[in-house]
């Protein structure tokens, strides 16, 4: 019986405690499923992604085609960062969408409300053998 109250007294005591880093917690990272203002990008990034792609330098007469799908985070001052290959093709074309995706930058992060947030894009980086330059 004296185990059962002492159990209720530290539970008495500890749910106000529990409770306000709860909240806290929640203030400082909130999931944002909506966003008032997308990031903004100066010009295509698809044109942007094709201008700086080199199509790595494999074995003579390979031919090897296909999308690199890249992850990464826009930060609150329209910085990439947190690259992660998703899907990839092998690692010459997979270190290639890495270093192009690393050069992105977003002349204005995205907002919600009047403050800048981060945010997940996913970006595909597609090769192709004989592309226009």
């Amino acid at each position: 019986m004296v185990r059962v109250y002492l159990l209720l007294i530290v539970v008495c005591f500890a749910c106000p405690l529990l409770h306000g880093q709860t909240k806290d917690t929640i203030k400082d990272f909130m999931i944002i499923t909506y966003i008032d203002e997308p990031p903004i990008f100066n010009g295509e990034l698809k044109d942007f992604i094709e201008k700086n792609l080199k199509y790595p330098t494999c074995a003579p007469g390979d031919s090897i085609e296909g999308k690199v799908i890249i992850s990464y985070w826009i930060d609150t001052n329209g910085v990439t960062i947190n690259h992660e290959v998703i899907r990839g093709l092998t690692k010459n074309f997979d270190e290639e969408a890495l270093r192009v995706t690393k050069l992105i930058r977003y002349e204005k992060p995205a907002m919600q409300g009047d403050k800048p947030i981060m945010v997940r894009f996913v970006v595909p980086v597609e090769f192709k053998r004989n592309r226009k330059k």
